[in-house]
């Protein structure tokens, strides 16, 4: 698999942002020095060396039903088996965001949880660091994941979004505090709902050369440039702004 990630171009010092699905690269075989997530994350943290680091999402949105976010403790929801593996590693360092949050393991993992910022992805956000660092988002055994389709729905300023405010408990360390947080989210009342095209996007972004993709075990693995993914969905948003979703909305409920 390093050669697959060479391949890739993953070079040492990377910021790397993972999306994973391991059950579609079929069984993972283990060797006498690699263990299951543990040597996957070994392998990606010698691709990246020691002045490299290791992002993964480990989002849960209980926080937007009024739900506490404790960082140390509440699980990610939705993100998969080895992002949930690195959150609890002893060596990683999970953000602040109380539903949007990253954990990350390496040189920039100090700085990305340090960050306290009242959006998930604008200026000054762990995102905002990642794409500062020239981050690459790797997808391995996914074929695409939008989450940082949503960086360029806000530079954009999708009409589909608009910003709501949630408010809830934060939790660090047992420590309790009341925080409100702004969210870009979804106007629900469009129809069609709007959807992230993933299937499409990641299709189209393979055909421009913004992601490379090589096979691997019964699957595959991709890369591209953060910045290079956030800067095409950005042009393509502001030229359309539904580029990015399955369907054009025609009306709101409200007015149907």
């Amino acid at each position: 698999m390093t050669e697959r990630l060479t391949s890739l171009g993953v070079q040492q010092s990377d910021c790397l942002f993972v999306h994973s699905g391991l059950r579609a690269l079929g069984k993972f075989v283990p060797t006498r020095v690699h263990q299951g997530f543990d040597g996957l994350l070994q392998v990606l943290l010698e691709a990246v060396g020691e002045t490299g680091t290791i992002v993964v999402p480990t989002f849960n949105f209980s926080f937007c039903k009024g739900k506490a976010y404790d960082r140390q403790n509440t699980p990610c929801e939705g993100m998969g088996a080895f992002s949930e593996f690195v959150r609890q590693h002893p060596s990683s360092v999970r953000s602040r965001h109380p539903f949007q949050s990253v954990a990350a393991i390496g040189a920039l993992a100090r700085e990305i949880g340090a960050i306290q910022s009242r959006t998930a992805f604008s200026s000054g956000s762990a995102f905002d660091i990642m794409l500062q660092n020239n981050c690459k988002i790797l997808f391995f055994g996914v074929d695409f994941v939008e989450t940082f389709v949503h960086v360029a729905e806000e530079r954009a300023n999708v009409s589909y979004r608009f910003w709501k405010t949630f408010t809830a408990d934060f939790i660090d360390n047992g420590v309790s505090n009341r925080i409100s947080v702004d969210f870009f989210a979804r106007k629900l009342d469009l129809v069609p709902e709007p959807e992230i095209d993933n299937s499409k996007l990641g299709r189209v972004m393979r055909e421009k050369k913004v992601i490379k993709t090589e096979n691997l075990g019964a699957g595959r693995i991709s890369i591209c440039s953060a910045v290079n993914l956030v800067g095409e969905l950005t042009k393509q948003l502001l030229e359309d702004p539904y580029y990015a979703l399955t369907a054009r909305p025609t009306e709101s409920m409200a007015s149907a």
